[in-house]
């Protein structure tokens, strides 16, 4: 730590120490009598305004160049989304007239600044005003955003408010990785509430027996603060404990004190709790999203601390997670994860990757290893030090692959709450009948 913060301090030394250099010599050739740095020759002035057409040319090749290799979508591929093609649409509007404005006013700018370069023997021409051209260039922008807003709105509308329903799926975030719900075959999350969360139920859950584990986890708690404020305690009635840490024990004893008394007053419905969250019995909390191909899925999304913001980039969904609240949103794939892999694109580009990959894995002495496209859930809003861990596998494939992950896997992957075991396949098929 100090050897860098040496490196810092002789950095910044050797750069004010490089300033003011150039000032004394600017000044010592002011005494000299020869030209200042700040007056220029016609030539060198000549050569700024050739060289603004250089740097022009040089611009706008590496901006088509970017394009031509990246495509409009940033290097996304297709959508692999119904709406996805709606917003790739709108997207590539929005460049059909961004684009040609932006290369006018750059040419403009820099095409000004090579025509009229200083010269001694000409004087700019005072044009302080005029209502016409105010008025083209306030009225054909506005047009040109009046359009792009409202095909924007109707976009979003389609999207957002579509009456279709899909299979519901929650994503709960938290700092720093994501909790996958499903509903199960009824289709209906069960309820959850954050006075239920606890290391046990960390989605908060409702049901008979995570409301009478709470009450377990919150009265064994209780007990150990009341046991060791009164094992510290002297004749005279004084703590023993630093005031600081007595305090902090008290204000958590009247915390949960207050937390189970708002779970006895407005979630606890006693011999009734086994109807009132039946919801709950079927639904399957994993750590992998696994969707079906042409399946309408409802999304929702919960945050357990800070604002995260779910994107499913190759979907071309995206919507913030807040906490206290619940957002949604709903999408339905339409490529499969090997339909992805095997797309000529995808492909190349994973060539690519898997050489440098391996590249990194020979320099550090690590046995090489082939890694392959996969969909992704990841954090778009930079949430604290782990943000960038927050991604998580996305499956897109056939139903009866979906139905084998489920039934297979079923004690690896999933959690029912009620402790029952749920026959996916067959109840969900005699549910739609």
């Amino acid at each position: 730590m100090e050897i860098k913060f040496i490196i810092i301090i002789t950095v910044a030394l050797f750069f004010i120490a490089l300033v003011q250099l150039m000032k004394i010599y600017d000044l010592a050739a002011k005494v000299r009598g020869e030209k200042s740095q700040e007056k220029l020759s016609r030539s060198e002035n000549l050569l700024m305004a050739n060289l603004m057409l250089v740097f022009m040319v040089a611009f706008f090749g590496f901006i088509i160049w970017l394009i031509s290799k990246y495509g409009s979508n940033s290097g996304l591929y297709q959508a692999a989304s119904a709406h996805g093609k709606d917003i790739d649409e709108l997207l590539m509007i929005n460049w059909y007239i961004i684009l040609p404005v932006f290369f006018i006013t750059n040419a403009l700018l820099f095409g000004f600044s090579w025509k009229y370069y200083y010269r001694e023997e000409r004087k700019a021409l005072y044009y302080p005003h005029n209502n016409k051209l105010e008025a083209v260039w306030t009225i054909v922008p506005a047009i040109a955003l009046a359009f792009i807003v409202i095909y924007g709105l109707m976009t979003w509308n389609k999207i957002m408010y579509n009456q279709e329903k899909g299979e519901v799926v929650e994503v709960y975030a938290y700092q720093f990785g994501w909790i996958v719900r499903y509903s199960g075959v009824d289709n209906t999350l069960g309820k959850a509430d954050y006075k239920m969360v606890s290391s046990s139920n960390p989605l908060g859950v409702i049901t008979s027996k995570t409301i009478q584990d709470t009450y377990v986890e919150i009265d064994q708690r209780v007990n150990d603060i009341d046991s060791i404020l009164s094992s510290n305690i002297n004749a005279d009635g004084e703590y023993l404990l630093p005031e600081k840490k007595v305090d902090k024990l008290q204000e958590e004893f009247d915390r949960l004190k207050r937390r189970k008394y708002r779970i006895e007053a407005s979630i606890d419905r006693k011999d009734n709790n086994s109807t009132a969250y039946e919801s709950s019995n079927d639904d399957i909390v994993v750590q992998e999203i696994h969707l079906v191909k042409d399946q309408p899925y409802t999304f929702k999304f919960r945050s357990k601390d800070v604002i995260h913001c779910p994107w499913f980039p190759h979907f071309r969904a995206q919507i913030n997670a807040v906490p206290g609240m619940e957002t949604s949103f709903a999408l339905t794939p339409t490529i499969t994860t090997k339909e992805m892999r095997s797309d000529p694109d995808v492909q190349q580009h994973w060539e690519n990757i898997n050489v440098i990959h391996n590249e990194r894995k020979r320099r550090i002495g690590e046995p090489e290893e082939r890694v392959l496209f996969d969909y992704v859930l990841m954090c778009n809003k930079i949430c604290g030090a782990g943000h960038s861990n927050m991604q998580l596998k996305v499956i897109v494939e056939t139903q009866q692959e979906f139905n084998q992950w489920i039934e297979n896997n079923g004690d690896k992957k999933r959690l029912t709450f009620s402790g029952q075991e749920v026959n996916w396949s067959k109840t969900k098929s005699q549910a739609s009948l």
